[in-house]
């Protein structure tokens, strides 16, 4: 009755845009041995329920089987992101625990899950080789290869909603004149999928640096006017440079391509011609090339966060053995006992070209979380493994 009444309560309230800057909700959960878990959850359904106020949509699933409810699935959708989040009241009833926030909106929009299952997206950064290498001898800014995803990683671990790995040392690409496009094939799909493995990460960031070139490159030539040109107050023209950046970002199971932007700036060099700088030096952020590229870099930061940080959570299944599964992912992430995961089965498919594709396929068991470590977890299934073949490979999510 509980859960009808939720269903209907969903599904009569009006989503649209909030008018308001803050929200205030109320979430509920049941205590059991582990009062701190209760609350999280509790934290959690509270989110939940601010950000349907803000925006959103909700999609219910119901299967029959004889006339009976056999499956029955409320998923909500937002897009809504908040900061100031302060708890108002926490009361125990009879077993239940209810905590009531207040919460300032940041955005509102559309978004799976807006990763109310509160868990840290695992991403690894690979290499941003350079289409002409060339550019990068004024300033011997040739260090940015590595050294761009470096500073990505740190940036995204200080938004606390992704845990970025440097993957720096890994190029993708062969060709960089080809990609993303080049990643369609078997080989360069294999290899994403491979470092997603190995670092245990959801997605894998990757791009190629387009343009370091200079604008003008003669603009520091001495001319036999220039001196003419200052005694009537018109100066050189100034050295500009260009800084183009392709980003790509790839599912760490399917490989597919996720998400493709390009970010393109340009800015005085305003050192030395023979000055070496190096990427992301002390020198280099005080150029005002530099200021113009840590303003570019930043929006980067922002879209990833926005794209991965709001997409539901996802992890392979290591080994099964009876009713227990075992997950490569773990308290790095926030996970934690008693967390309930939906499980999926994966299967390859071939298109046209003979690519693969894979497919997830809802297999209606849930994984509940018994024990965390930081790399993996354990967990215990509603119902057998062996009954609906769940295997190595396979992977959980939480809305």
């Amino acid at each position: 009755m509980m859960k009808t009444s939720l269903l209907l309560l969903l599904l009569s309230l009006i989503i649209s845009p909030a008018s308001a800057l803050q929200v205030t909700a109320t979430g509920t959960a049941i205590v059991g041995r582990d009062m701190q878990q209760a609350r999280d959850e509790a934290m959690r359904d509270a989110l939940r329920l601010a950000a349907l106020q803000v925006g959103g949509s909700v999609d219910a699933t119901q299967m029959l089987s004889d006339g009976l409810i056999t499956a029955d699935q409320v998923r909500v959708n937002t897009a809504a992101q908040f900061d100031e989040v302060n708890v108002v009241s926490e009361n125990l009833r009879d077993g239940v625990l209810e905590i009531t926030i207040t919460a300032q909106v940041l955005a509102e929009g559309t978004c799976p899950g807006n990763a109310a299952n509160g868990y840290r997206k695992a991403v690894a950064i690979a290499g941003f080789p350079m289409q002409n290498p060339k550019d990068a001898t004024l300033g011997a800014l040739g260090d940015i290869e590595q050294g761009l995803p470096g500073l990505l990683a740190t940036t995204l671990n200080g938004q606390q909603r992704l845990h970025a790995l440097d993957a720096g040392h890994v190029l993708l690409f062969s060709s960089v004149d080809r990609a993303p496009a080049s990643q369609n094939n078997l080989q360069r799909l294999s290899t994403s999928m491979e470092l997603a493995k190995e670092l245990g990460a959801q997605y894998v960031v990757s791009g190629v640096v387009r343009d370091m070139g200079m604008i003008n490159p003669d603009a520091d030539v001495p001319r036999f006017f220039d001196n003419s040109l200052r005694k009537i107050g018109l100066g050189r023209e100034q050295r500009e440079r260009n800084f183009a950046l392709d980003v790509y970002v790839h599912d760490g199971v399917s490989g597919a391509l996720v998400f493709h932007n390009t970010y393109a700036t340009q800015g005085v060099w305003d050192i030395d011609g023979h000055a070496k700088t190096g990427f992301a030096s002390a020198v280099f952020w005080k150029t005002a090339y530099g200021q113009q590229m840590k303003v570019l870099l930043r929006e980067v930061v922002q879209d990833l966060t926005a794209n991965l940080a709001c997409q539901p959570y996802m992890a392979k299944i290591i080994d099964s053995q009876g009713d227990y599964i075992r997950l490569d992912t773990g308290g790095s992430v926030g996970m934690r006992p008693g967390d309930k995961l939906n499980v999926f089965r994966t299967s390859t498919r071939y298109n046209l070209d003979n690519e693969p594709l894979t497919e997830l396929h809802d297999t209606q068991v849930i994984a509940t979380i018994t024990q965390v470590q930081p790399r993996f977890a354990i967990a215990r299934l509603n119902k057998s493994a062996e009954r609906f073949a769940i295997q190595r490979e396979d992977v959980v999510v939480a809305w």
